[in-house]
């Protein structure tokens, strides 16, 4: 008894000594958030680095919100840079060690969506460095990534199981699990390497999944249709019956004089983790915030095009909602550590208590962390020009952009440009 009652008083520190918690890096960088939304990206830069060495703050928040900064910068090598180191980070934090997950200090794990869209800025950053194979190499992997995960596939499907409020429409797994912007990146890739069958392939399927997507999802890309047409007549592909019936007209032709402008539209604000009343109890799930949901029109050579939203991460995050968010943070949970929390509350309560509770806030801090400087949907425009120096007016809401572009026949020319 004597030596239960010491063990139990020893628990009384271990309370005070794990009440510590992370901090919010989300409340913490608010400003960030300021200087991004108003396109002042060293500002923003300088402030996230300081707030960094202030607060402590996550490593791989921190690093990831640099590459996206740069990426919104142009500074295209150094979000690469930056970027893949955070992809190397992400990786190491697949694996936490038991004493991280009993002791509640797991460090914060980017979610599925979030590390394909990694790999999709990652990917423009390969086509605006000149570098079509290593834009290939990136884009592939947003369609990969659930390989990555394959040891939490039982874990992911007990979760859909149990936690989903609506049935799981197999119909729309395609549009759910992979990105058309991935896609439609990795086949501008192939273009621009001379590899015509696979960019055929992947500009297909692109194009399938978006019809693939569910009623009301923002999501096509009915500007490749005249194009996938004429490709499977030139290269001779079999999939030429299933698309031709689909094309009402001949479609426009690019002349031997002519070359491509693709512009990459990174438009709105990425859904935030929120809190929502649910059976009489506060749940996390995800909240959108407020941006203009305008389609950005660029004009150039006396021509106006629409882009289409390609892939809206926003509309994919609302559908997976609280199972998407939990599914996203937690990694499969430890029988050891639960089995070890339970065991020392039994055994011995003070320390028990300890555990849970900071196991529980740890949990809820987590929870309330991401990537913020994502963009809330990828849209795509792209018009037939005529060779030489263009100038490029976007029009999204009330902002306008105007950029120069040299347009070259045979090889698409890419512009990345970010639109709130």
């Amino acid at each position: 008894m004597g030596i239960r009652l010491a063990i139990q008083c020893l628990g009384v520190p271990f309370l005070l000594a794990l009440g510590a918690c992370s901090p919010s890096y989300v409340q913490r960088t608010a400003q960030v958030r300021v200087l991004t939304e108003s396109a002042r990206y060293t500002e923003a830069r300088q402030e996230l680095a300081a707030e960094a060495e202030r607060s402590s703050l996550d490593a791989l928040l921190v690093a990831v919100d640099q590459g996206a900064l740069l990426h919104r910068a142009g500074d295209w090598e150094q979000s690469a840079r930056v970027l893949n180191e955070a992809a190397a980070l992400a990786d190491a934090r697949e694996t936490v060690s038991l004493s991280q997950e009993l002791f509640g200090s797991a460090p914060w794990r980017m979610g599925t969506l979030e590390r394909q869209t990694l790999h999709v800025l990652n990917a423009l950053n390969q086509l605006q460095l000149g570098r079509p194979e290593g834009a290939a190499v990136e884009a592939r992997l947003t369609n990969a990534l659930h390989l990555r995960h394959h040891l939490e596939a039982r874990h992911r499907t007990e979760l859909e199981r149990s936690l989903a409020l609506v049935p799981f429409d197999e119909d729309f797994r395609a549009y759910l699990e992979r990105l058309s912007i991935g896609l439609y990146v990795s086949a501008l890739a192939h273009e621009l390497a001379g590899n015509e069958d696979s960019a055929f392939i992947d500009y297909l399927e692109a194009w399938r999944i978006t019809r693939m997507a569910p009623p009301g999802a923002p999501s096509s890309l009915t500007h490749l249709l005249p194009r996938l047409v004429a490709e499977a007549r030139r290269l001779g592909r079999p999939e030429l019956p299933e698309l031709e019936p689909l094309l009402p007209g001949p479609g426009e032709q690019v002349g031997p004089d002519q070359g491509e402008l693709v512009v990459f539209v990174e438009a709105g604000r990425i859904p935030e983790r929120c809190q929502v009343p649910r059976a009489g109890t506060q749940v996390w799930s995800v909240c959108t915030r407020s941006w203009s949901h305008a389609k950005a029109r660029a004009e150039v050579a006396g021509r106006s095009q629409v882009a289409e939203t390609v892939t809206s991460m926003e509309n994919l995050l609302l559908r997976r909602g609280a199972l998407g968010a939990m599914a996203d943070t937690e990694r499969a949970p430890s029988l050891a550590v639960n089995l070890g929390a339970a065991a020392s509350y039994v055994l011995v309560p003070p320390l028990g208590a300890a555990l849970i509770i900071r196991r529980v806030v740890e949990v809820n801090t987590r929870m309330e962390q991401g990537w913020l400087s994502l963009p809330a949907e990828f849209q795509v425009a792209r018009l037939s020009l005529p060779q030489g120096r263009q100038t490029v007016t976007l029009h999204a809401g009330n902002k306008e952009q105007v950029h120069e572009v040299d347009i070259v026949p045979g090889r698409p020319q890419v512009l990345v440009v970010q639109m709130e």
